[in-house]
């Protein structure tokens, strides 16, 4: 089975958030939750839907593949 991990260390944070899932979609969502909940003053608004595709697309590139 395949694990995909996205860790906010990984975005240049210095946050001990990591979370780990069987698909990106997953893991990325749960990054999305967790970022706009706890560093939304770390980043410009994140609040439209541009905004919010944006920084999917930032915390796709950031997962990595671990098993």
């Amino acid at each position: 089975m395949m694990m995909i991990r996205y860790a906010c260390k990984d975005m240049g944070l210095s946050c001990p958030f990591i979370v780990k899932g069987e698909t990106v979609e997953e893991v990325v969502q749960k990054a999305l939750e967790h970022v706009r909940e706890k560093h939304s003053q770390d980043f410009n608004a994140i609040h439209t839907p541009e905004q919010i595709e944006a920084m999917r697309k930032s915390l796709l590139r950031s997962t990595k593949i671990i098993a």
